[in-house]
């Protein structure tokens, strides 16, 4: 009897626990609205400093239409969850701006009149099912002057981007005034094309980062054969500077002893630039170097003739082998820059994931400089000291990726790509000496949409997969505009790759394209000596090459190797993933059976104990 009641009150014990567990969690749901504890790495719940000061910022409310078709996306979970956070989000928003942002919530009906306004707007309508209905996502920020801003969709792949797309809307439609920005780019940005039957086509889409900056700044689009910079512009932003006049180069030299805010993109290998200079180097070869003499007169230097290898942040590609098929590669010269490669102490990079570069440069110090003019040169983005400078001329369409890989020889040098100068700089024109405010990255490729977006098919708007774009913005904005929008960023990171993953490929990888080249060398050596040997034959009888018994055992055992090696080639082959799939195998067994299994046993365990110690607290019944 006692037996039995001591099972009936362990098992009450565990539903009295699970119910007190329960209301636990429906008390802080109800009584905890709008507190938060974020545990995440990257703050991702968390606003950021740049959000908060543009809230502080603003001298009359913004308003916020949010627009959200309800009965449409209320039989599809995921969506509807996702319009609930970004719904959430902007309430948050709201309470934090203290009077300064106000929000409206809009359920378009179809085909009324609040549909016909989001669509004016901008905003994108989105197909929710094969019957015809549709939905509407999206946010249009009413500034105080009556600018607007719309946010055309609230992607559920774009969770990341929420604030960052919010805050500078805000940010947008909250200015009295714009930033006036110059833009002087001898890399043009919308090039001329031709049709197959030689007739002029329409120019391509600008880059979609110098739609952005029209947006944030008033840009002002320099010309390149102007004679001087224009008057009244708070910054100057060079692109791929060359050919430029002696009246513009002292004019542009004028700007940066005086002091005045400069960012220059010079590239000695822009893969990007379409311009007829590039067709110099040859029929297919699509690249331009910089060529911008005031850097030397500066104290400063990029080698026009080299570019930056790493083998920590290769980019994969698909490059087709000698048998016609394609197989992925690392890619020594395009660079994908993780947090580790940015100066996280330097709030002009501080906080970005992911910046991709193709063929950059290295800034260097120019020798023999006066050090009474010799600048500061502080780093704010440099390689791994797994990296090598590499000839420009074996890049591009004279490029072998594979080779690259073979040819690397790192030298453990840490180089520079972007770096802030400041500090004494002299003129190229005189004995002016200045103080420096510049910045420069040594690529100009970062601007090309195919370097930091994507189109998406469903939506129509551009996916960021890199931070290139708010990195440019960040950069104008510190220099020239609103520090606040400066330290916007994307919440959380980009790419997570498993790292451990990634050492073992590329550790694999190389593996792989060292002994495919020694055994790619040992077959044609084989063949070579087979050639040789058959040419040195007496002659020919019934068609067939007359060999002695001596030379036909060499010949047999010639080609005895190459079929060894050639198997051996394709055991490389074959084994260049293995380490990878076997890893990738224990990962799955560990995240689908061993960790639900350990946390079941956990908590029943946990339950037990708990039932335990409710029975022995119980006084025994005779």
């Amino acid at each position: 009897m006692n037996s039995h009641k001591k099972k009936a009150g362990g098992i009450g014990a565990i539903l009295l626990i699970l119910a007190g567990l329960i209301a636990l969690n429906a008390a802080a749901a109800f009584g905890l609205i709008g507190w938060r504890v974020d545990f995440t790495k990257e703050g991702l719940y968390s606003f950021s400093t740049g959000t908060r000061a543009i809230l502080k910022t603003l001298d009359e409310p913004v308003r916020l239409d949010f627009y959200v078709s309800r009965e449409s996306i209320a039989d599809i979970p995921d969506l509807r969850a996702h319009a609930q956070r970004v719904e959430e989000y902007l309430e948050e928003l709201v309470d934090l701006s203290a009077g300064s942002l106000e929000i409206r919530v809009i359920n378009p009906q179809p085909f009324s009149e609040s549909e016909d306004d989001a669509r004016a707007a901008g905003l994108v309508v989105t197909p929710v099912n094969n019957s015809g209905a549709t939905a509407i996502l999206g946010v249009v920020a009413v500034g105080p002057t009556g600018r607007t801003k719309s946010i055309p969709i609230f992607a559920p792949e774009r969770d990341s981007f929420i604030e960052y797309e919010v805050s500078k809307a805000i940010a947008t439609v909250g200015r009295t005034s714009k930033p006036k920005v110059g833009l002087l780019s001898c890399m043009p940005f919308q090039p001329s094309r031709m049709t197959q039957n030689g007739s002029p086509a329409p120019a391509g889409p600008r880059p979609f980062v110098i739609e952005q900056m029209r947006e944030l700044f008033d840009l002002v689009e320099i010309p390149v054969d102007a004679a001087a910079l224009p008057q009244g512009i708070d910054a100057l932003l060079l692109v791929q500077p060359r050919k430029l006049s002696e009246s513009m180069l002292r004019s542009i030299d004028a700007w940066a002893v005086g002091g005045h805010p400069l960012l220059v993109l010079a590239d000695p290998f822009a893969e990007t630039d379409q311009h007829p200079d590039a067709r110099e180097m040859g029929m297919k070869v699509s690249a331009t170097t910089y060529d911008f003499p005031l850097l030397r007169a500066w104290g400063l230097d990029i080698p026009r003739d080299m570019a930056v290898g790493d083998l920590n942040y290769t980019t994969r590609i698909q490059t087709p082998t000698e048998g016609g098929t394609m197989r992925e590669l690392n890619y020594l010269a395009w660079l994908s820059l993780t947090r580790e490669a940015l100066n996280q102490s330097d709030p002009l990079v501080s906080g970005f994931e992911a910046i991709n570069f193709k063929s950059v440069g290295e800034i260097q110090r120019a020798k023999d400089v006066d050090p009474a003019i010799a600048p500061k040169i502080d780093p704010i983005v440099f390689s791994s000291d797994r990296s090598q400078l590499i000839q420009t001329l074996k890049l591009g369409y004279f490029g072998d990726a594979e080779q690259l890989l073979r040819d690397c020889k790192p030298d453990g040098v840490r180089r520079i790509l972007a770096a802030r100068i400041t500090g004494p700089i002299g003129s190229a024109f005189g004995p002016t000496i200045g103080d420096a405010n510049i910045v420069i990255i040594a690529d100009a490729d970062l601007l090309a949409d195919e370097t930091w977006v994507q189109d998406d098919p469903q939506s129509g708007m551009k996916r960021a997969f890199s931070d290139n774009g708010p990195l440019m913005i960040g950069l104008l904005e510190r220099m020239a505009g609103d520090p606040a929008v400066a330290t916007l960023r994307s919440r959380g990171k980009f790419r997570r790759p498993f790292e451990r993953v990634e050492e073992i490929r590329k550790a694999a990888e190389e593996r792989y394209i060292a002994r495919e080249k020694d055994l790619l060398l040992e077959v044609r050596k084989a063949e070579i000596n087979i050639a040789q040997l058959q040419s040195k034959s007496g002659g020919k009888e019934s068609g067939q090459m007359l060999l002695s018994a001596e030379q036909q055992a060499e010949l047999a055992d010639l080609q005895t190797k190459v079929n060894s090696y050639r198997k051996e080639l394709r055991g490389v082959q074959f084994g260049l993933r293995q380490d990878v799939d076997s890893l990738g195998q224990r990962l799955l067994v560990m995240n689908v059976v061993l960790w639900p299994l350990i946390v079941a046993l956990v908590a029943g365990l946990w339950c037990w104990r708990a039932a335990r110690r409710v029975d022995r607290s119980r006084p025994e019944e005779n």
